[in-house]
């Protein structure tokens, strides 16, 4: 106590306010109640490969392997994205989901997006369901998307990340 003393005494009239203004603000952070913010924890992307995917809130990886990640739905657990390198590319969307829906009662819709080549299956049933094939053949990458139409919404700003991704890639190469 003693030492505080001298030490008050030995300081300028500057110094002291200083101090007791600095005494004033932690005792006040203390003291009074201040409102809860939440703190946003940053993710960091998903790397994959070449591809580097920003995470979103209705979306969570369901798997990753070597040639494949799958994301799944958050909302709607049947909605999935697979997206695949390396597969078979003698084929296109188009054919593929056209013979498709030749022996299943699909019906073939084109990809709203005309720079992708893609093509979309819908099966008339209560589930809604649907099938969207999307290919890159420079890069050899596949995307499939499976489940409700409704629930396609949730993929499409990712599909179009991941093809501008590739087209980038495309333009290097």
């Amino acid at each position: 106590m003693l030492y505080r003393i001298e030490l008050m005494r030995s300081l300028g009239k500057t110094k002291k306010a200083f101090l007791l203004l600095g005494v004033a603000l932690v005792t006040a952070a203390f003291i009074i109640p201040t409102k809860k913010v939440p703190i946003s924890v940053l993710v960091p992307d998903i790397v994959w490969g070449q591809f580097s995917i920003s995470p979103r809130p209705d979306i969570e990886v369901g798997g990753v392997h070597p040639d494949s990640i799958v994301f799944v739905s958050n909302i709607e657990p049947q909605a999935r994205l697979t997206v695949a390198k390396n597969g078979n590319f003698k084929k296109t969307p188009k054919d593929i989901v056209t013979s498709l829906c030749r022996n299943d009662r699909c019906t073939y819709v084109a990809y709203s997006n005309p720079e992708i080549d893609g093509a979309i299956a819908r099966f008339p049933s209560d589930d809604d369901l649907q099938l969207v094939l999307i290919r890159s053949q420079k890069e050899q990458v596949w995307m499939e998307y499976k489940g409700p139409t409704a629930a396609f919404g949730f993929f499409e700003s990712l599909i179009s990340e991941l093809h501008q991704q590739i087209e980038s890639n495309n333009q290097v190469i």
